[in-house]
């Protein structure tokens, strides 16, 4: 009894010094306990109300964010993204345009343009020969290193190599500008060739289906450089033909596509004196006598 009396009296003694040590500290805080309660409730309610405002705040502005460069990438596709066409020597290919129009393009020619953008913008970087049906539409721009070709709804026929720049109008109207600017009209069955000083020559063909006959693989010279020939022949029979001397003259005829090259080759020479040798299947030599 007297172990359990003392162990009951050091508690109550433990008890009233914990009493006498708190009473003496002073907590610097002016809020009563029921301010500091209703305060923490304020704060818990308020709490979730402001983080969902906060997510949906972000979520707008990142859904607004993400559509921009959605925006801005479809229009960079749109506007920049380009196709080109390269036909090889040797062959004649067709190609079809976004709005229906057709370029017959002969052998090494190349057209560049912009498909998603056609409907703002029909514009074409041309090099080569071809022979364009445009559909009707709005204005139509064909531009090579030389000179451009604007149109509405026509056919025409575009020579563009070597700073020579010919057109010739088959049907409808084209407008024809040069590197300085200076501008012709065509209609059916005028041609326009622009010099390299950029002034344009306009004249009425006697045979205006001439410059297109290539469509049908028929190739028509007249007073043409022989060296403008012989590289006509090249490109169309992906050959390579070399001289041994420099070969001043000029050539009127035509020849067809439809000939074994070698009857072509001796088609050009033989008015000239002039012979080839054949050095391999794709390689020949014009030699004089």
């Amino acid at each position: 009894m007297n172990n359990r009396s003392e162990h009951i009296d050091n508690q109550a003694t433990m008890q009233e010094n914990e009493k006498l040590f708190f009473s003496k500290i002073e907590i610097p805080f002016d809020k009563s306990r029921q301010d500091v309660w209703e305060l923490l409730a304020g704060k818990l309610e308020e709490k979730p109300e402001a983080t969902k405002i906060r997510f949906f705040r972000n979520r707008f502005v990142t859904t607004i964010a993400a559509s921009v460069l959605i925006l801005l990438g479809t229009f960079s596709v749109m506007r920049f993204y380009s196709k080109t066409i390269v036909n090889p020597r040797g062959q004649h290919i067709t190609v079809n345009l976004p709005d229906g129009s057709v370029v017959e393009l002969n052998a090494q020619s190349t057209l560049n343009y912009h498909p998603y953008w056609w409907n703002f913008s029909r514009k074409i970087d041309f090099s080569g020969e071809g022979f364009f049906r445009i559909a009707k539409g709005g204005k139509l721009e064909v531009s090579s290193a030389a000179g451009k070709t604007i149109v509405l709804g026509t056919s025409f026929n575009i020579y563009a190599r070597n700073n020579i720049y010919k057109v010739t109008c088959v049907t409808g109207k084209v407008k024809v500008v040069s590197s300085t600017s200076e501008e012709a009209i065509l209609t059916p069955n005028y041609h326009a060739e622009i010099d390299p000083a950029g002034s344009i020559m306009v004249k009425k063909l006697e045979n205006p289906e001439a410059p297109t006959r290539w469509t049908n693989h028929m190739f028509n010279f007249t007073s043409a450089p022989l060296m403008l020939v012989i590289g006509e022949i090249e490109r169309q029979y992906n050959v390579a033909v070399k001289t041994n001397t420099h070969l001043d003259l000029v050539y009127t005829g035509y020849f067809s596509k439809d000939m074994p090259v070698e009857q072509v080759l001796n088609l050009i020479c033989k008015p000239f004196g002039l012979t080839f040798v054949k050095k391999s299947d794709d390689q020949y030599l014009i030699v004089q006598n």
